[in-house]
This record gives C-alpha cells, sequence and structure tokens, in this order.
C-alpha cells in the first residue's frame, strides 16, 4: 500500500531518491534543523537517512514504533517539506507528530494544510485516540501552528532533553480524536 494524501496545494507522499536535491536545499539548513533530531546533512547523508527511510517506511500503525515519513509536494513537483508520524502506544492509541518546512515556503500555510491533512487520516484511517507533538520551548512559531491544529499545551518538561550540546525544555501538545475539528 502506498499512502498519498492530496491537498489543495499539496500531495503528501512517502519520498523517493529522485527528492535527494529538494530535501538536500532544507535538511541541511541550519535554522531549518536547528529543532530537528538530525545534524545538518550533508547529501550523502540526506541519500543515506532517505534510503533508510524507503526501505523501512511503513504506511500504517499498527505497531509500537511503526512511522510514516510524508514529503510535501507542491503540484509543480517541488518538495518543501516533510511530515512525520510515529506510533507511541498501540494499546494507548497514541501517536506523535512532526514536521519540517523548507526555508523558503514558511509563513504561507504549507505547514498547517499537509499536518492537518495528515491528522485527518490519521484518525481516519488508523486506530488513534490521540496525537501528540513535543515542541522544543525555543520554537514558538511551531508551538503556534500545534496551537492553530487545535492541539492544546498540556505540559512543559523543564530540561528534559540533552539536545545537540545544550539542554532543553519541551513543550507537550496534544489533540484528541474526539476535539478534532473534520471541517476545516
Amino acid at each position: 500500500m502506498t499512502l498519498i494524501i492530496e491537498t489543495e496545494r499539496l500531495i503528501l507522499r512517502p519520498l523517493a531518491l529522485t527528492d535527494v536535491d529538494d530535501l538536500l536545499e532544507y535538511q541541511s539548513h541550519p535554522e531549518i534543523v536547528r529543532y530537528i533530531p538530525w545534524p545538518e546533512r550533508t547529501r550523502e547523508q540526506v541519500i543515506e537517512a532517505a534510503e533508510k527511510t524507503i526501505a523501512t517506511g511503513k504506511f500504517d500503525l499498527k505497531e509500537d514504533g511503526d512511522y510514516i515519513v510524508l514529503v510535501w509536494e507542491l503540484k509543480n513537483g517541488k518538495v518543501i517539506g516533510q511530515s512525520n508520524m510515529g506510533l507511541r502506544s498501540a494499546r494507548d492509541k497514541c501517536s506523535d507528530i512532526g514536521w519540517v518546512t523548507h526555508q523558503d515556503f514558511q509563513r504561507q500555510g504549507y505547514a498547517f494544510e499537509a499536518t492537518y491533512a495528515l491528522m485527518k487520516y490519521a484518525f481516519g484511517n488508523f486506530s488513534l485516540h490521540r496525537i501528540i507533538a513535543d515542541i522544543d520551548t525555543r520554537n514558538p512559531e511551531s508551538a503556534a501552528m500545534a496551537e492553530k491544529l487545535g492541539m492544546r499545551r498540556e505540559g512543559e518538561f523543564k530540561d528534559a532533553e540533552f539536545f545537540k550540546g545544550d539542554w532543553c525544555s519541551m513543550w507537550l501538545y496534544a489533540i484528541l480524536k474526539s476535539e478534532f475539528n473534520y471541517a476545516q
């Protein structure tokens, strides 16, 4: 099964090795990866990560640790970001979600459009009760997007992670299936 979600401006689809040049544009940018759990990547590292994702990627969330990675492709073929979703607990029906947007396409609604579409698909097609997002407190733009999606801040964890050489605090955002607005 291949997972493809179409929105007004985007096609969310599994990544392919032909996306490497577009992925490199933002995965090598220091400000874009500042709060992302990978370093600034070289072309070789982008290829290696893409190959691993392609080889191990799934398109279903059934077992703990299953994950989905979808790129955001403009209808002209350019990849401008990606969504990552993983099943944290099958028993608790809880998934996490994350997003990354190319620096030239931020503040244009693409992250919201893609993330909303993936959340809608996930709640409609997987056995999920709750979707969460862990957001670095130094990244208020990402927190604002979570709130726009209808997620609520449930907590702040002080110095919760040693991340890229510093202790960072994390916000936990969440939304329940029963709270999700399917009409947007």
